[in-house]
This record gives C-alpha cells, structure tokens and sequence, in this order.
C-alpha cells in the first residue's frame, strides 16, 4: 500500500485490487486506530485518541477514481465506504474488511467481527483502489499513514506503521466462512 495525496489534514494508504474469482474475496486486517468517539463536538486533540477519524474505501480506476456506489431497484443502496463507527473490531481492537460481490455480502456478513466491502456491480472487472484514510493523526500517534512519505514501498509503510498496516490477502469464501479470518491465514 502506498501513501496518497496527503494534505495537513488526511493521509491515505492505497493498492490497487481486481476482483478475484467467483469464490473468492480480498481479506484486509490491520490494527484500528482510536478515533474519537460520540456525536458531541470537543476540543481536540483528545486523549486517548490516535485519530479523529479513520475510514476504509473502495474506489473505481480510472481518472476520477469515484467511490464504489451500487445501486439497486429493490434493494438499498451499497456504498464502497466505511468509517470507525461502522466498522467491526475483534476483543483485540483489529479490524478485518472483506472485498466480495454483493451476491457474497450475506454470507460474509455472517463472519464474526468482519466488515464487508463491495466491488462495483456496474463495473466488477475495473481495477479497484482500496484507501485507508487517517484524519487528523495526533502528535504521538507514530503508526499513522501520515509518517509514510509518499512514493516509499509497502516494507517502509509496513515498518512504519507495524500491526496499523493492512496487510492484504486473497482467500477462498468457503475457508473465510468456516474459520473466519483464521481460515484465510491469519
């Protein structure tokens, strides 16, 4: 995963995925960060807090790299985003977010502690870019995408960053559903 286009405010790690085949899914785990909790607006920053916010997406390839949006007729809309607050963590503060197709959303929805994400319906064979996004890291936070300079290689990412850096599997849906993440090599 790479660092891209930091500001003062964000930093986002990348890669580039393709949809694997029919019976499999893209598996991301990584620590979470600790973002700010509540509706309530406070000073910041807080303390015990690594972030203020921190998000998983899928994009779409291709010169504006729009937000994964599946829209159906009979059905709610699917959206390729998911934020601190909607995201699943296991006992030890980890998230795993799971990239299927829709028709595998139900049966990975029913994986303990795993957050699914969508490919595109419209264009499931478009190269997908996957963001992890950290919103405004604090001071002490080392761990933060923030602290990955931009062009480095996922090593220097991953040593930067430790059990923060998403680290990146395919695994079969079978082996997903029958052990969780464990079953995909965790």
């Amino acid at each position: 995963m790479d660092n891209l286009a930091p500001n003062p405010d964000n930093a986002y790690l990348g890669t580039w995925l393709t949809a694997p085949g029919a019976d499999q899914v893209v598996v991301i785990r990584g620590r979470a960060p600790r973002p700010v909790s509540g509706t309530h607006p406070g000073v910041w920053p807080r303390r015990h807090t690594d972030v203020r916010y921190w998000s998983m997406c899928t994009n779409l390839g291709g010169q504006y790299k729009p937000v994964v949006i599946n829209r159906f007729a009979d059905a709610p809309t699917s959206y390729g985003c998911r934020y601190d607050d909607d995201t699943r963590l296991d006992h030890h503060g980890y998230y795993t977010y799971v990239l299927g197709t829709e028709q595998q959303r139900s049966t990975i929805e029913t994986v303990r502690d795993v957050t699914f994400l969508p490919f595109s319906v419209s264009y499931p064979t478009t190269p997908h870019l996957v963001l992890l996004r950290n919103l405004l890291p604090v001071a002490g936070f080392p761990h933060s995408t923030a602290n990955v300079p931009v062009d480095s290689p996922a090593e220097t990412a991953a040593t930067i960053m430790g059990p923060y850096y998403p680290l990146v599997k395919v695994c079969s849906l079978a082996d997903l559903t029958a052990d969780g993440p464990r079953g995909c090599g965790d």
